[in-house]
């Protein structure tokens, strides 16, 4: 699993920008993510996870402080359901909730040139954010120098114009590559529902507060954190296939037994897949497969959990 793709950008029309604020905002968010909100800031932008009340994540939240309100990145997939459940329960909260989707650009670029280019210095730490030229940019990898920058189009057209003319495009496989590589989650109609934080490794990207009191899911993702080792994680593979994975595909071992599922997928070539899996713990050492293809577990995952 590498990574080769630098000074190469990407338009990011597979995600959703979600609006909250109001009078409100912060409390009735505090009492449905994982994440404590009252710490999110305007310069660091955190990972949050939004639960059924059994602890099941409904989505992966990216989310930071923008002017008097948060702003939240989801996968466009999952845009409708996520603000009609949103809305649900704001009941008596000054609180509005809006899709910013139609407002707002995302690109994303792997390489700091375009930044120093036009004298902006780069983020230097992990979802760090830079407000420069009526945009935000935040790098997203802890280990390259990967960013994405989120506007207004004219002003994110601008952008690209002035900073990214020697860049090249790169497709989405090679954007969801580089995710996967930094063990990224993400959450798909097919996976709502289907993993605790813990069985993702949010709470290994600082996106679980054990500490921050009441919200949905949270007395089932407390007592799992409290009560002893996680039994199930998530994991960086390869396997060859030119089949098309899908989200919650099963994985099985050699026994044929159901011991995990697909998170995340994307094509390094025409023969590769990298993946993230979610995997029984006491399965790691074990032969695996997807779709009767061989499972690799990346090295450094195979020992971590160990």
């Amino acid at each position: 699993m590498s990574l080769n793709v630098k000074n190469r950008f990407i338009l990011l029309d597979h995600v959703s920008l979600i609006e909250v604020q109001g009078e409100d905002h912060i409390e009735f968010l505090q009492g449905q993510l994982t994440r404590d909100i009252k710490l999110l800031t305007k310069k660091q932008a955190k990972f949050a996870g939004y639960c059924n009340p059994k602890g099941r994540i409904l989505a992966f939240f990216l989310a930071y402080g923008y002017h008097n309100a948060i702003h939240i990145q989801i996968d466009k997939s999952i845009e409708e359901s996520i603000l009609k459940r949103l809305k649900m329960y704001v009941l008596r909260s000054k609180v509005s909730i809006q899709s910013l989707s139609d407002q707002f650009t995302q690109i994303g670029f792997i390489g700091p040139e375009a930044l120093t280019k036009i004298n902006i210095d780069p983020p230097q730490n992990f979802l760090e954010i830079t407000a420069s030229h009526d945009v935000i940019i935040m790098r997203i990898s802890k280990d390259t120098e990967r960013y994405q920058l989120i506007g207004k189009k004219l002003a994110v057209d601008a952008f690209i114009k002035l900073a990214l003319s020697e860049y090249t495009l790169m497709s989405i496989d090679e954007w969801n590559n580089a995710s996967i590589l930094d063990g990224m989650p993400e959450i798909f109609p097919s996976t709502q529902e289907a993993f605790i934080p813990q069985s993702l490794n949010m709470d290994l990207i600082d996106g679980v507060n054990f500490k921050k009191g009441c919200y949905t899911g949270q007395e089932i993702v407390a007592r799992t954190h409290y009560l002893g080792k996680v039994k199930r994680r998530m994991y960086r593979v390869s396997l060859e296939s030119q089949d098309n994975l899908i989200p919650g595909d099963l994985i099985l071992n050699e026994k044929e037994e159901e011991v995990g599922q697909l998170v995340r997928s994307a094509k390094e070539d025409s023969k590769k897949i990298n993946a993230l899996i979610e995997l029984r713990v006491d399965q790691v050492h074990g032969v695996l497969f997807i779709k009767d293809h061989l499972i690799h577990i990346h090295p450094e995952d195979q020992i971590r959990f160990d």
